[in-house]
């Protein structure tokens, strides 16, 4: 049996917690893209304030929303749900407490249709919750044609966001990649494999996407567990990087030196918190991976790190209780 074409273009997907003082704002810019062929999922994750009701009023007042409710909270966890049932075979998200321009998907889709792409991209800008605009980008309004191997390793070197919400996708590049669940980063961890999948990626050269800073969001509170799953995010790249032989020369050794010192950072960060004993687990496998940098050649590691590595590594008591003992 054929799959049924649908009435969509793009589903939009909306993961909901806690977040009712933002969510209107959100959603009418959703509703109000000049592209009106979109299909909208909110995904309400066990939200304990009055976002449910208000999810559930929208699907009563526009045909296109439709509305899942979780027993189980998790950002990835709510991405995935709604691809699960997303009918349109263009897929985009956006974070509920944030919102967008009402260009955003018609240009996106635009430039997919007109380059051929799986994925395409857009600037984003922040807003301070004082009402203050932040742009970082040029916004010249260029659309690019690119290769998916530059994007990833522009992702890889920071130089791209590696957010999904500024971003559109062939719903097809999640048949067997989905969003990984249970941590934090997931991004971080995920897009840059995905695109990786991708013959070619275009980018609109436009702050089409408004990300809100905000006390109390994910990203804004950060503790040990949040260190570790960064860790664990930034840590697999550098395989990637030799597998796929991304990069060439000093550029390179650069990218390599800069992933190693992240996830040193990380780790230093998570010791300060940390608990011995409790946390062994977490202090272990770190320890664990961090031993290979030893065989990094001299340009891919710097000379500090590979020291503090090695008596990580060999001397590890003594470390601790020299830097990290409360």
């Amino acid at each position: 049996m054929e799959d049924v074409k649908s009435q969509y273009s793009v589903s939009v997907i909306i993961p909901v917690h806690n977040t009712a003082p933002y969510l209107k704002r959100c959603v009418e810019s959703v509703r109000n893209q000049l592209l009106k062929d979109i299909e909208i999922i909110l995904v309400d994750n066990k939200s304990e304030d009055a976002s449910p009701a208000m999810c559930d009023e929208y699907a009563r007042i526009d045909s296109r929303i439709k509305v899942l409710h979780l027993s189980e909270a998790g950002l990835s966890i709510a991405r995935n749900a709604g691809i699960k049932v997303a009918t349109a075979p263009y897929v985009g998200f956006v974070d509920s407490d944030d919102y967008i321009d009402e260009r955003m998907y018609q240009d996106l889709l635009y430039g997919m249709e007109t380059y051929h792409a799986d994925v395409s991209y857009c600037n984003f800008c922040y807003e301070h919750e004082d009402g203050r605009i932040e742009h970082i980008y040029p916004n010249s309004g260029n659309m690019v044609g690119r290769i998916s191997k530059e994007v990833v390793e522009d992702i890889i070197s920071e130089k791209i966001s590696s957010s999904s919400c500024t971003k559109l996708f062939k719903k097809d590049l999640f048949d067997f990649l989905l969003f990984p669940e249970g941590v934090f980063w997931e991004d971080h961890a995920m897009i840059y494999q995905l695109i990786a999948q991708c013959n070619k990626v275009v980018w609109i050269d436009r702050d089409y996407y408004f990300y809100l800073q905000r006390e109390g969001s994910i990203c804004h509170t950060v503790d040990k567990v949040k260190q570790y799953h960064f860790f664990l995010a930034e840590y697999p790249r550098l395989a990637f990087i030799k597998k796929n032989d991304l990069f060439v020369g000093e550029e390179r050794a650069r990218v390599v030196r800069q992933i190693v010192q992240t996830c040193f950072c990380r780790f230093t960060d998570f010791m300060k918190d940390a608990k011995l004993i409790k946390d062994k687990e977490e202090i272990k496998d770190m320890r664990t991976k961090m031993k290979l940098w030893l065989d990094f050649s001299s340009d891919e590691i710097d000379r500090w790190v590979y020291r503090r590595v090695r008596k990580i590594t060999y001397m590890w008591l003594i470390y601790y209780w020299k830097h990290y003992r409360k």
